[in-house]
């Protein structure tokens, strides 16, 4: 058993360069191929296209965010608990008016592709699905 208090000890960590925006990390836990990770994204902010070996899940805190996949996007919210499987090809982020807080749960290693063209991110704000 890995028991960790509240959180890692140590600064927010900053957005890597994986990430469009601004976003702040806080490692909550570490250890045989799982990272349990605390993000806020600023409005706007997103990762870069990524996939995950074993999947990742989110447990939405506040705000409102979106995640997109090669087939589509979901707009996510404060509650709201998704799952991404292994290997599928996703960005996650917020919404270009709101903040969004979630815990990130990666399994596995995290593969990262290219960044998410700023045209294809504005479009899903654009369609009557969101």
């Amino acid at each position: 058993m890995q028991f960790e208090r509240g959180r890692v000890s140590g600064p927010s960590i900053a957005a890597p360069a994986t990430i469009t925006g601004d976003m702040k990390m806080d490692l909550r836990l570490k250890a045989d191929g799982v990272g349990v990770n605390g993000v806020v994204f600023q409005p706007g902010a997103r990762t870069f296209w990524h996939s995950h070996t074993h999947g990742q899940i989110f447990l939405v805190s506040f705000g409102r965010g979106i995640v997109g996949t090669r087939d589509g996007h979901q707009v996510i919210e404060a509650g709201d608990v998704l799952y991404t499987p292994p290997g599928e090809e996703h960005w996650h982020g917020a919404t270009p008016d709101s903040f969004v807080a979630y815990t990130a749960i990666s399994l596995g290693t995290t593969v990262w592709g290219e960044e998410l063209p700023e045209s294809d991110y504005r479009d899903c704000f654009c369609q009557d699905a969101v």
